[in-house]
């Protein structure tokens, strides 16, 4: 009979499985796991085998009570096992000094006719038993196929043990794949109590459980060895329950290989396009309800395939949607929910949780197999094969609409519009597919299912005001913000024969036949995404200190005279005419409105001027008493008002929040709308945090950063539409001339590079004395056989930063920023970039920069601000950009230089002619100074020690 998904439903059990398999390794979260022989050593027995402490789950007295016992050799398995458990780290005397009680551990697994336990899992789940196979369905008998699985799928995870791991002495590290070293490890014991306290009695409750793994296993390591310290307990352990968990679904599917070493998976990309889907929205609430609605999507198919009906789990997501690890079932998606009583298949279950009604189709896929590292013993797998999941990410996802179901909602819609006698609908300003409805709908020229659920944001937001949504807050007070994008191209990480063959487990000294590149196994590239999510959530965490909280908000209360046909619309947002000022209110109800935006850009709209903090006192006596008009800006006629407050209270609340608006903080992309003001700061953060913690691999993990400007009332789509496209451009790889020999300076080696940038690359590893001899390698141009430390990797060979030399031709892919000012929505159809990724208008032809100078940028504005007036420094370069324009001048034209450095000289600095004239000449004469001065001058209204606030603002 053809097996249909009941199954899984009825077999619950797969899930306490994949406890045991989260669970299997446990013991590296131990202290004891630090200690000498925690990691492993070679037992004193028959053939001396690689015996692991910390998976002696069971004390000496306990292993002999297992009723398996004496199935096992005299003069190999007992002893070996024997001695695991006696030693002084055995991970059984750490559940002791916690009072761990074991019971909890001793649940009985029963799946595909075979018995077990959780602890039994820990013991015998490791590739010794799926190696041995044959050998041990005699021992294990009942629990053969469960242990022999978990052996399996660990064995297929890592492919990452390779030889020539050095161990750590005193002071123990966990690196990142980029061979950042921060985190010393310590306490481990705690965060295994953590774990085992949530462990959930009914396997349906697993959700506290997941997040204590992932908040506790993310400080353990993997291993202790260096570099091999990269790979943390949480992203291994994920990978090794995601494929045990499918293995054994797909066995209780039919998909029962012979042996375990047979056992093969597929990726299921569930992928959508949200640029479309985000692209073309009008504002801030109507983003964020468009982000939940396909975040909730991609959440109910995570519940569908984690816990429903247990298939695998989601091993990746970002913007444009989920992977999940499934079994190798190629026709997975055509199985029947229940083949008596039902006709949905997987992909119709997985379109109906989506929940998204025609407006995107998103089409399930199916990778190819593949199985991890290569089984031993089997002739038809000869090769490593790592998941495709690199090749996934790179395609364009494509979701459209469904024609059928969009002439539906118009049908219907016509047809109530005719026989109520009214106009045909107009279109959905927010889906731009749906009708505009005629409740809820009609006041925000909208659907009434998007109004529902914009509607529904703005709720959200009113119970916890901790955050906002609103962009009239987020505004500077300028009335200017930015969006921030933020890109990590880890797309060469995510390859089999990408970037992470160019980092060593063992260096080359002298002969390059014996290093040992670092393979790229599932755990150790989820641990490259892991990385990169984290950095970008990091930004955002910092955005406290980069950005700043705002304490308080302006409530005003009073009586309400409704003028319109319909009532105010609680939760929702009007704006009031105050000095013929208009402002944004969130109204909550009861005659009480809640100012959503920067106070202090209000006040100085209102009329105040002064430089202190009593606009909140100017802003409540300016409001207080007084007949106020009440508009709807999303109305068909915004400039009549629908309503009038007599103000009688004018209030501050305690609102504490930070004025940023956090849009996306995925592995590859980041996208924020911050105060304009602050941009520089969050930017010189996010350059700081790259230098720190990628600074090893730079030159082949580049970051990419935007800055859109604009006016806080700026169409949104318009900001996105420009944020996007800064996304999707970058500087193609570029070769650069070293001018100098690599120098040591510290515990960092400086490279001088002809085209005036200076690189200072991190030689040491956490510890600050151990020489990193696997991670800074640059790929070199032609054979340089004359080095020490030099091996073939992927794309040529590679040279470590310590012998790099003069005249040395190093391949790098350059990290960038780019901004444009929005003073018009038009404007940004001027962003456009040509095939090398510069900038295709001529006037900003040196956009986007290298990120390299960015701190010039600040420097040089600096020390023009301190010297020169603002009317001085228009005029400097009103007359520098007029004659570039008359006389059509290249970049080398001397004459034309010399009459910059002549405009410059001449420009009466208040300190003197400064000393780096020169640069500053260079700079004037290639077009970079008037992009420094149109930044701070003219977009942030920065201002330095000799301008002042009219000068700026004029």
């Amino acid at each position: 009979m053809t097996p249909d998904l009941s199954v899984l439903k009825e077999n619950k059990e797969v899930l306490l499985a994949e406890m045991a398999a989260w669970l299997h390794d446990m013991g590296k979260c131990a202290d004891l796991f630090l200690m000498e022989g925690g990691m492993g050593f070679d037992a004193n027995c028959n053939g001396k085998p690689r015996v692991n402490p910390h998976k002696a789950v069971y004390d000496p007295q306990e292993l002999v009570q297992l009723p398996y016992w004496n199935n096992l050799s005299a003069t190999r398995g007992k002893p070996s096992r024997k001695e695991e458990a006696e030693h002084d780290t055995a991970l059984w005397r750490t559940l002791r000094q916690l009072n761990i009680d074991v019971n909890k551990l001793d649940k009985k697994v029963r799946i595909l006719g075979n018995e077990t336990t959780i602890r039994e899992l820990i013991l015998w789940g490791r590739p010794l038993v799926s190696d041995n196979y044959s050998k041990f369905r005699s021992i294990l008998e009942k629990s053969i196929v469960l242990s022999a699985y978990l052996g399996r799928t660990h064995q297929a995870s890592h492919i990452e043990k390779e030889e020539g791991g050095t161990a750590q002495t005193n002071s123990i590290f966990l690196s990142s794949p980029f061979g950042y070293e921060q985190k010393k490890l310590e306490a481990l014991n705690e965060y295994l109590k953590n774990v085992l306290d949530t462990l959930p009695q009914n396997v349906q409750d697993r959700t506290e459980f997941v997040k204590a793994l992932e908040k506790s296993f993310k400080l353990a390591p993997g291993d202790t060895r260096r570099p091999i310290n990269e790979v943390t307990l949480w992203d291994w352990s994920s990978i090794v329950a995601a494929l045990y968990k499918s293995a054994l679904a797909g066995a209780l599917l039919g998909n029962k290989p012979e042996g375990p070493n047979e056992l093969k998976w597929r990726l299921l990309a569930i992928r959508i396009d949200s640029d479309r889907i985000l692209g073309d929205v009008a504002k801030i609430p109507v983003l964020l309800a468009r982000k939940k609605w396909i975040t909730e999507g991609l959440d109910n198919v995570k519940e569908l395939i984690e816990e429903e009906y247990p298939l695998g789990n989601e091993v990746y997501r970002d913007e444009n949607g989920s992977i999940f690890v499934v079994p190798d079932i190629p026709s997975l998606l055509e199985l029947k929910e229940n083949a008596k009583n039902s006709e949905k298949t997987l992909e119709d279950l997985i379109s109906e949780r989506l929940g998204f009604q025609g407006e995107i189709v998103v089409t399930p896929s199916l990778s190819e197999h593949w199985w991890g590292q290569k089984p031993p013993n089997n002739p038809h797998l000869r090769k490593d094969k790592i998941p495709p999941i690199g090749e996934i990410l790179q395609e364009k996802p494509y979701s459209p609409p469904d024609p059928e179901k969009i002439k539906e909602w118009w049908k219907e819609a016509i047809s109530r519009a005719q026989k109520e006698g009214r106009s045909n609908p107009e279109i959905c300003t927010i889906s731009w597919l749906r009708p505009q409805g005629k409740k809820e709908g009609a006041l925000r020229k909208s659907s009434d299912y998007w109004a529902k659920k914009v509607r529904g944001r703005s709720e959200e937001w009113y119970k916890d005001r901790s955050k906002t949504i609103w962009i009239d807050e987020v505004a500077d007070k300028n009335g200017r913000i930015c969006l921030i994008t933020g890109k990590l191209d880890i797309s060469g990480w995510l390859k089999p024969n990408g970037h992470v063959k160019t980092l060593l487990v063992k260096a080359p000294d002298g002969n390059s036949e014996k290093v040992v590149q670092k393979t790229p196994s599932f755990a150790r590239l989820r641990r490259v995404w892991e990385t990169t999510k984290t950095f970008w959530e990091e930004v955002e965490d910092d955005f406290e200190k980069t950005v700043g909280r705002v304490e308080k908000r302006l409530v005003i209360t009073g009586s309400v005279d409704d003028l319109s046909k319909n009532k105010l619309s609680k939760n929702n947002v009007y704006e009031i005419d105050i000095e013929k000022t208009r402002v944004s209110v969130f109204y909550s109800g009861n005659g009480r409105f809640i100012v959503v935006e920067n106070l202090e850009r209000l006040a100085r709209k209102m009329g105040y001027s002064k430089n202190d903090d009593d606009y909140l006192v100017y802003i409540q006596q300016e409001l207080n008493d007084k007949e106020v008009r009440i508009y709807n800006p999303d109305g068909n006629n915004r400039n009549k008002h629908i309503g009038l407050i007599k103000t009688s209270k004018v209030e501050p609340i305690e609102d504490n929040f930070i004025p940023v608006i956090p849009i996306f903080s995925e592995p590859s992309l980041f996208m924020a709308i911050v105060p304009a003001n602050k941009a520089m700061d969050i930017v010189k953060n996010i350059n700081k945090k790259y230098e720190i913690e990628m600074d090893k691999v730079r030159n082949r993990l580049p970051l990419n950063i935007g800055l859109t400007f604009a006016r806080s009332h700026t169409p949104i789509m318009a900001l996105m539409e420009s944020g996007w496209k800064m996304i999707n451009a970058s500087l193609k790889e570029e070769i650069r001339i070293l001018n100098a020999d690599s120098e040591k300076c510290d515990d960092k080696y400086i490279l001088n590079f002809e085209n005036g940038i200076t690189w200072r690359v991190q030689g040491k590893m956490g510890d600050g004395i151990t020489e990193d001899v696997w991670y800074p390698y640059f790929y070199v141009d032609g054979n340089p056989n004359d080095r020490n430390m030099v091996f073939k990797g992927p794309r040529g060979w590679l040279v470590h930063v310590s012998e790099l030399k003069k005249g040395d031709a190093v391949k790098i892919t350059p990290s960038s920023f780019d901004f444009e000012f929005l003073d018009s929505a038009s404007r940004r159809f001027e962003i456009s970039y040509d095939e090398t990724g510069k900038r295709r208008d001529n006037t900003k032809s040196n956009r986007p920069y290298l990120i390299d100078k960015f701190d010039d940028f600040g420097r040089i504005w600096k020390e023009m601000t301190n010297n020169l007036a603002a009317t001085q420094i228009k005029n400097v370069i009103g007359l520098i950009e007029t004659k570039r324009e008359e006389w059509n001048v290249s970049r080398d034209d001397e004459t034309f230089k010399q009459f910059v450095n002549d405009v410059l000289r001449n420009a009466n600095w208040k300190h003197g002619t400064p000393q780096n004239l020169d640069e500053i000449t260079n700079i004037a004469v290639s077009g970079e100074l008037k992009d420094i001065i149109e930044l701070y001058m003219n977009i942030l209204k920065a201002k330095g020690d000799y301008m002042n606030d009219t000068e700026v603002n004029t």
